[in-house]
Formats: C-alpha cells, sequence, structure tokens
C-alpha cells in the first residue's frame, strides 16, 4: 500500500488517498481526491477492467476496514437468486404458494419470487408498524407472510427496502432448503476470494468504520407525496424513519443478518465479487450468459410507488435511471442507503465498488459516487464498447 501524499510546507493539507492505482487510473484518482476534499467522508473506491485492478483506493479509513453497505446487499441476493434458478435449485417464475405454505391463500397465490425480486410483489411494504424490539426478533418474516398485496402482483412495482430481504429470505428457506445468508457465502463469496458478511458479530463490530449522520431533508417529490397522503407507508421502517442514528448503531440491529440491508464489506471485496460473478480475469463466470441476462433483463421501469421517481429494475438489481445512471446503458447495480454503490458494465468489463461512512440528508447513492462513476466513465474505464 502506497503511503499517503504528504502536505507540502505552508500550504493547505492534501486529501491523501491510501491504497494503490495503475497509471491508467490516474485521473480516477485524482477524482476520487478531489471528492475527498469536498465531502470528506471516509470512504473506499476500486474500480477494474476485465479483472485488472484499475485503483483500489480509500479516503478516512484503511482500504480493508470493513464498512456497513446496506442494500447493496440486495445485489449478492440477487446472483444468489439467478444461480440457483439456473442450477436448477429454485423456479423463480413458479408461485410462492407451491413451497412456502403461508402464501398459499387467493391474495397471495400468485406472487412468484420473480415478483419479489422485481419489487413487484405488492408486498413491498407492510400495514402494521414494527419496533426495533420486534424487528430484531425476526417479527417482520411473520408480517411479509401475513400481509396481502397492496396491489395486484406483477402490475407496478416499489421499491421494497425491508420487505425484499424477509421474502427472499423465505424463498430461499421453503425453495432451497438453505437460507439465503448461508448460499451467498457459500456459492458467491468464497469462490470469489473475498469478504462480506451479513450482520456483524462483537469481533466484527469492533472493527467496522463508523458510520456519520447528516439530518435527513425531504426532497420537493417526497414532501409533495407525503403532503397529498400518497406516500406508501412501511410500517417495517417506522423505526429507521424515526430514529436513523439510533438504529444503525444499535449492538441488536448490527448482529441482524437481514438480506435487504446487513451487508458489510469493503470496495476491495465488492469488486473481487463481481469479477468472480461476470468471471473477469477468471477462467469460468460464477453467472451463465442466460442467468446473466436474467438477472439484467429490465423487468419494470416508470413510477415507483414507493420512492417519488422513476424507477428501473432488473431481477432483484437496478439499471440505471435519471438519478442513478451507473455506467451507462447495459450496466446494472445497486445503491445503499449510506451512499455506497456497486455497478458492473459487462460492455467494458468495468467493475465499479464504492462505499461510504456518511448517512447523508437524502438516502441512496452518494453526490461522490455519482462524480466517480461519471469520472470512471469519462476516463475510458468505462468508455466505449
Amino acid at each position: 500500500m502506497s503511503a499517503p501524499t504528504p502536505a507540502p510546507p505552508g500550504l493547505p493539507p492534501v486529501a491523501a488517498l491510501a491504497g494503490e492505482s495503475r497509471e491508467s487510473g490516474a485521473a480516477l484518482r485524482e477524482a476520487f481526491s478531489r471528492s475527498a476534499a469536498r465531502s470528506r467522508p471516509a470512504a473506499q473506491l476500486a474500480v477494474s477492467r476485465q479483472g485488472d485492478t484499475v485503483v483500489d483506493l480509500a479516503h478516512g479509513i484503511e482500504t480493508d476496514r470493513p464498512v456497513q453497505v446496506f442494500s447493496v446487499s440486495k445485489s449478492l441476493v440477487a446472483v444468489a437468486a439467478a444461480l440457483a434458478h439456473d442450477r436448477g435449485e429454485l423456479d423463480l417464475d413458479a408461485p410462492l404458494a407451491d413451497y412456502w405454505p403461508a402464501f398459499d391463500r387467493p391474495a397471495t397465490r400468485g406472487i412468484t419470487a420473480m415478483h419479489v425480486l422485481d419489487h413487484s410483489s405488492g408486498i413491498s411494504a407492510i400495514a402494521s408498524p414494527l419496533t426495533a424490539e420486534q424487528l430484531v426478533a425476526g417479527a417482520l418474516g411473520e408480517a411479509v407472510e401475513s400481509q396481502d398485496p397492496m396491489w395486484e402482483p406483477g402490475s407496478a412495482h416499489a421499491y421494497g427496502a425491508f420487505t425484499f430481504g424477509a421474502l427472499m429470505a423465505g424463498v430461499f428457506r421453503h425453495g432451497v432448503g438453505s437460507t439465503v445468508q448461508q448460499y451467498v457465502a457459500r456459492e458467491i463469496v468464497e469462490p470469489a476470494g473475498a469478504f462480506f458478511s451479513f450482520g456483524a458479530d462483537p469481533a466484527l463490530r469492533s472493527r467496522l468504520a463508523p458510520l456519520e449522520f447528516r439530518p435527513p431533508v425531504l426532497t420537493e417529490a417526497q414532501a409533495q407525496e407525503l403532503m397529498a397522503g400518497t406516500a406508501l407507508q412501511d410500517g417495517s421502517m417506522l423505526p429507521i424513519m424515526m430514529d436513523s442514528p439510533g438504529f444503525f448503531t444499535n449492538p441488536d440491529v448490527l448482529a441482524c443478518d437481514w438480506p435487504a440491508m446487513s451487508g458489510i464489506t469493503t470496495a476491495h471485496d465488492l469488486a473481487r465479487i463481481f469479477e468472480a460473478v461476470m468471471g473477469y480475469g477468471r477462467e469460468h463466470a460464477l453467472l451463465s450468459p442466460a442467468a446473466l441476462a436474467r438477472l439484467t433483463g429490465e423487468r419494470h421501469s416508470g413510477p415507483d410507488r414507493g420512492i417519488p421517481f422513476i424507477s428501473r429494475y432488473g431481477a432483484g438489481v437496478e439499471l440505471p435511471h435519471a438519478l442513478s445512471p451507473l455506467l451507462g446503458p447495459g450496466s446494472f447495480g445497486h445503491q445503499g442507503a449510506g451512499g455506497s454503490v456497486v455497478a458492473v458494465d459487462p460492455g467494458t468489463g468495468t467493475v465499479f465498488a464504492y462505499v461510504s461512512t456518511l448517512m447523508d440528508a437524502t438516502v441512496g447513492i452518494s453526490d461522490q459516487a455519482l462524480v466517480l462513476l461519471a469520472a470512471t466513465a469519462a476516463d475510458g474505464v468505462g468508455g466505449p464498447r
């Protein structure tokens, strides 16, 4: 690892970076340094092309310091589902009722795992509010089993920030006979030779990069929907909305292995995982071409009933849209509440992973990540096909 650049005598401090970068990543390294100088959240950035590292950098923390990546976790669950379907272990298009008894009732009999993955199941929220203590105790699993769809499954979509994980946990438990966390570890993370954990035991908690929190701010669209009473109210998200710092720093919450939001990793490891998924720098890809096409084919695009803007989803991954362009047309990935994002461009073989410790005023992909995604594409790392 290279030593941070010292400040010249008598001049301003340096937004110094730790880690390594190739000559081809010089402009991207400078973009990361400029981003760090402006916003100063502790962050890591790893970018590779065809399995070759372009940059593996950090600001404010070490490159190997674990960071909470929140909903970036969903991308690994999506890959696990694509892999299980491809291997004949799970039929994503079969009704959940075929293998999950709780869904064998008139209101839910038509829901499939694919509906869960593309956020069109109608159970993107639960009506009854839950406390943090109830969530820690596993009450969300029971809540999604009893919740009736809020629309005809497949007819609309709304981002299931929390319910996605509880539903996919049940899909794997009942349909595969394994927990989704075990499946991700065994079939994806271990073959990649990487680190990724759902939740943190005491030893891992002691190593976690501390989060920073800024007071929340509503966007105009969010305020308008709340005033109009059209915002989708999710009882599972109430403790987070009421006190995000208290919730996400609660040791009991940190110990939970929720598939939708409990992921902990580094930018380096996240990039290695998706290099393995795609087969970059390796003899074989974890996903076959057919499985990749199924994962990344557009399933829903348009107004999102859960968040007040246009969103696009494949089978559990995000596709580029106005507020999260990722690496441009043809790319896929997922953002997380703390500003983190993973993005893959199959056309150029580029993998981009950015993780951040800042829970900013608005959740989701950070301004810093957006700048670095643009820099990656403009610098040719994710350039012409």
